[in-house]
């Protein structure tokens, strides 16, 4: 790593764009390796230097406030942090000067790592892939998205650490090696408030795959179509290994007879039954089961361990995980789908919700199939909230206006008052809102905590 980072910043001004957990690891590891390096710190918050006494160093110089973005153009390399999107903040920038953690860290060490985006299952794919990895070897680590920046890794990092990174779109955008194995779940609206486009969002996933190596390998959902159509014009020169739910011909992963296979040049290995023993409910983490097992099988992993690693794994926080039984009541926290395919996988995994609580900040992507697919649902009770709960009863008002079984609640707790209150006992009761949590709360982690809060603690 030491010697990449001297390569990249050698005789060149240096801004690390974002203070906060991230550009805190940049400087820290940049410091330590390249302590020569002309090194300039740049974030919106106008207070950093007071908040973090380690800028009150001589030769680090820091931009803060409103303007920060404003001299982007005059450095030679620039270590962005993911939160910050350039294309809204309105400035002339060079792209091939803009680089990152997840850059600089895929150039040192792409050969052993494992990299995991799409749209939704990346945290439930990369945490069963690390499980599967820590059930076999001690010597693998986890970071990336799913909050552990990767420069941190670096001091526990040898030749034979396998390496698991959990990569979003922003992560993705100005990388410049792929990893060895990548993963790319699927392609849905999402983050349009970042991107000038959504193809521009689904382009910078597709670097994951579009910056490998030829002995490389691309894990794809076959059936999703907004990648498919991305392959047609942007195909990676790595090995391809389309991800189906059925029978197969050709190259890929999917179902032999009773068993999950990988295929490739006519050699073929078995990695689980057919319907592996699991915790992970549903059709959707199937998918996430076999992209897991995949790597985990490229990645040198013995079918025993892949299967005992899948078998054990528990299933993360918000992801349709059950709360539990009150009042004769059954409650389900799916926090984490922010968009409506997730949603509806969620209803289809448990087949028979009572209630749903749908609604949140409105970042306006379609809703036009999720409320197609609610008016079908003729037995589900519907409790929206927020701006994206209001235009999704409209259209469902104007779909279906003979359906009185949704209301608008004036708030998330009034949402979950009014849910659990139509929710009859016995029946279930699903927070699964399609939408951002922004409007109301910090992250869709706090939605989902209150609505266990909630739950548990009132008598509705």
């Amino acid at each position: 790593m030491k010697s990449i980072l001297k390569s990249a910043t050698n005789g060149k001004r240096v801004l690390i764009l974002g203070y906060g957990r991230e550009g805190k690891s940049t400087l820290k590891l940049l410091r330590a390796s390249c302590p020569e390096t002309d090194l300039t710190v740049a974030d919106l918050n106008s207070e950093i230097i007071l908040q973090n006494p380690e800028l009150n160093i001589t030769d680090i110089k820091v931009i803060s406030g409103p303007g920060y973005l404003e001299h982007i153009h005059h450095y030679d390399l620039v270590i962005k942090s993911p939160g910050i999107s350039l294309h809204h903040a309105g400035i002339q920038f060079d792209p091939s000067k803009i680089s990152s953690q997840t850059d600089l860290f895929l150039q040192a060490y792409g050969s052993q790592t494992v990299g995991i985006t799409g749209t939704k299952g990346k945290s439930t794919t990369s945490s069963l892939l690390y499980h599967i990895f820590k059930g076999y070897t001690s010597n693998c680590l986890l970071a990336g998205n799913i909050g552990i920046p990767l420069f941190d890794l670096v001091p526990h990092i040898t030749p034979e650490t396998r390496i698991v990174c959990e990569l979003s779109s922003h992560q993705l955008e100005y990388i410049s090696r792929g990893p060895h194995v990548a993963i790319l779940l699927n392609l849905f609206q999402e983050h349009l408030d970042h991107y000038a486009s959504f193809y521009h969002y689904q382009l910078a996933k597709m670097q994951i795959g579009l910056k490998q190596e030829k002995n490389d390998a691309f894990i794809f959902h076959a059936a999703d179509m907004n990648i498919a159509e991305l392959l047609q014009a942007n195909k990676p020169q790595s090995r391809l290994f389309p991800l189906h739910n059925t029978e197969f011909s050709k190259n890929g992963v999917g179902i032999s007879g009773s068993h999950i296979i990988l295929r490739y040049a006519d050699n073929e290995r078995i990695l689980l039954p057919s319907e592996p023993e699991t915790r992970l409910p549903g059709p959707h983490n199937l998918l996430n089961i076999m992209a897991a097992s995949a790597a985990a099988s490229l990645m040198n992993i013995p079918a025993q361990s892949i299967a005992e690693g899948v078998a054990t794994f528990s299933p993360l926080e918000h992801r349709i995980e059950f709360v539990g039984v009150y009042r004769n009541k059954y409650y389900y926290n799916d926090s984490i789908s922010t968009i409506p395919e997730a949603t509806m996988a969620a209803i289809t995994t448990l087949h028979k919700v009572n209630t749903l609580i749908l609604g949140g900040f409105d970042r306006g992507i379609d809703y036009s199939a999720l409320i197609q697919f609610l008016a079908d649902k003729k037995d589900i009770r519907l409790v929206f909230t927020g701006p994206a709960g209001m235009r999704m009863k409209k259209m469902l008002d104007t779909l279906s206006p003979e359906n009185a079984t949704h209301e608008m609640a004036d708030s998330f707790d009034q949402a979950v008052n009014i849910a659990s209150q139509l929710t009859p006992e016995g029946g279930i009761c699903l927070l699964s809102p399609a939408a951002s949590s922004y409007d109301s709360f910090k992250n869709f982690e706090e939605r989902g905590r209150r609505f266990k809060e909630l739950v548990s603690n009132k008598s509705f």
